[in-house]
């Protein structure tokens, strides 16, 4: 199955990638490698760009086509063609990969559940993560991201794949605060207790200021020259907002103990009770032991 991408989706060194070796399958860089794209989206190959692109090396022998997937590409089937040389006098070899471009929906459907899918737009709304061309005021929008040949797209703060890992830290907090419950995952608890909900948003946020907090941590700083400072600071921000949300996860799950009923035998040691009513206990004559222990 051909690789699948989004659209406004950056290529990295894991996609379209290819390894270039000598006839001794060593690792080697070529005299000459270009790729170039093309759609095949209506069934007839169609060059997109340059016939003549520069990929990127990323050590002896492995390269990978760079690139961004316009925001307005048709869905449907592309092909990526390098042309490889190995020497000055070597014939050019041609190796062809096919790739997609799906709707984003689609490409989520196909790694997460149905339910994890929902979710994880749920947390997208709740932490204003969901549409950043409106909610980011100070960032372009993905359609102005695009100076000169350089393309730099803010887009979602966090991945699909960090809001799932949230959301299952979530419930590994639920399960593991008295009493003990035993979702397996995120499908689990929606299914059973589907009022939850809020409390594994919240568990979730929790954890995706913590990861902000520490990203923050690392990029802030004071900077001063010829009287003009510049100071940025974000961490205690996002350290105040998770917070916020812990106290209210710590009554969630103090409500937890009233939302759970628990059934269990009650245990009696087999020694030494008696039956106890408002006339005192009720035992047999003389010393009490199992024989004349009146049980209920």
């Amino acid at each position: 199955m051909p690789e699948q991408y989004e659209r406004g989706y950056i290529t990295c060194p894991d996609d379209l990638s290819i390894e270039v070796v000598d006839s001794g399958n060593a690792p080697i860089d070529p005299f000459y490698i270009k790729y170039a794209l093309f759609d095949v989206t209506t069934g007839t190959e169609v060059l997109i760009g340059p016939s003549q692109r520069d990929p990127v090396r990323i050590e002896l022998g492995s390269y990978y086509a760079h690139f961004q997937v316009p925001e307005n590409a048709a869905y449907g089937l592309y092909r990526i063609r390098w042309t490889i040389q190995e020497t000055s006098s070597s014939p050019q070899v041609t190796v062809m990969e096919e790739f997609e471009i799906v709707d984003a929906l689609q490409f989520q459907a196909q790694l997460y559940t149905t339910i994890q899918a929902d979710m994880i737009a749920r947390l997208r709304r709740l932490l204003r993560d969901n549409n950043p061309d409106r909610n980011y005021h100070f960032r372009p929008p993905t359609s102005s991201g695009t100076i000169n040949e350089f393309n730099r797209v803010f887009a979602y703060i966090w991945e699909d794949i960090e809001l799932i890992e949230y959301m299952e830290q979530a419930v590994f907090s639920i399960n593991a605060s008295p009493p003990e419950t035993h979702f397996r995952s995120i499908d689990d608890l929606v299914r059973a207790k589907r009022d939850w909900i809020p409390w594994v948003m919240t568990g979730a946020m929790v954890h995706a200021c913590i990861a902000l907090s520490l990203n923050w941590i690392a990029d802030e700083f004071d900077y001063s020259i010829g009287g003009v400072s510049l100071s940025i600071e974000k961490s205690s921000k996002y350290e105040s907002i998770k917070q916020n949300a812990e106290g209210r996860f710590d009554k969630f799950m103090e409500n937890k103990t009233r939302t759970v009923k628990i059934m269990r035998g009650l245990r009696q040691s087999r020694y030494g009770l008696g039956v106890r009513s408002a006339f005192g206990p009720v035992t047999g004559k003389g010393v009490l032991t199992p024989r004349k222990f009146i049980g209920i």
